[in-house]
């Protein structure tokens, strides 16, 4: 994929993780600037990832896709957002709060594939999933590049990840 063709894939899933940061998180993000991933090992100790596949016309032609977003927090800063989104005091990592991270990620990527819509994507969701552990590993689809955002706000900074391929 292109430089062009990752800003343009890419921007609908920061616009939607800044809105839906803003809407549940009450809090403003800063992306920094988009790096390629070294390795398969998550940057934070909470990841929560979903996948994608789907067709994307250009040039006339449809091809196949496939793809994964992922964020990744530090255990801190998770239970910070999950209280806020939750109006509700934590202290620590608790069954309460275990599918906060997977529900944003839902939304980033329900809002995103309507981002996408007009550029051509028809994009099929998986269900998200939630990976917790020091240095845990991510399973990223065979053969993608992924590339790996980090993301600061008033809680700490956290990283986006996401992998695109298209099939000829």
């Amino acid at each position: 994929m292109s430089d062009k063709n990752f800003v343009s894939f890419s921007k609908p899933f920061i616009d939607a993780l800044k809105d839906t940061f803003e809407m549940m998180v009450q809090t403003t993000l800063k992306a920094h600037s988009p790096k390629i991933k070294e390795g398969s090992v998550a940057k934070g100790d909470i990841t929560a990832m979903i996948g994608m596949n789907g067709t994307v016309e250009k040039e006339g032609k449809e091809k196949e896709f496939k793809g994964l977003l992922a964020i990744s927090w530090p255990e801190e800063l998770y239970v910070k957002l999950a209280s806020r989104m939750l109006f509700e005091e934590y202290t620590e990592y608790c069954d309460d709060i275990s599918d906060s991270g997977a529900e944003i990620c839902n939304i980033i990527m329900g809002n995103a594939k309507n981002g996408l819509s007009p550029l051509g994507y028809k994009i099929e969701m998986a269900s998200p999933s939630t990976i917790r552990g020091k240095q845990h590993e991510i399973r990223y689809p065979p053969k993608t590049t992924v590339i790996e955002i980090i993301i600061s706000c008033d809680l700490g900074d956290f990283t986006l990840e996401l992998c695109y391929q298209e099939h000829a």
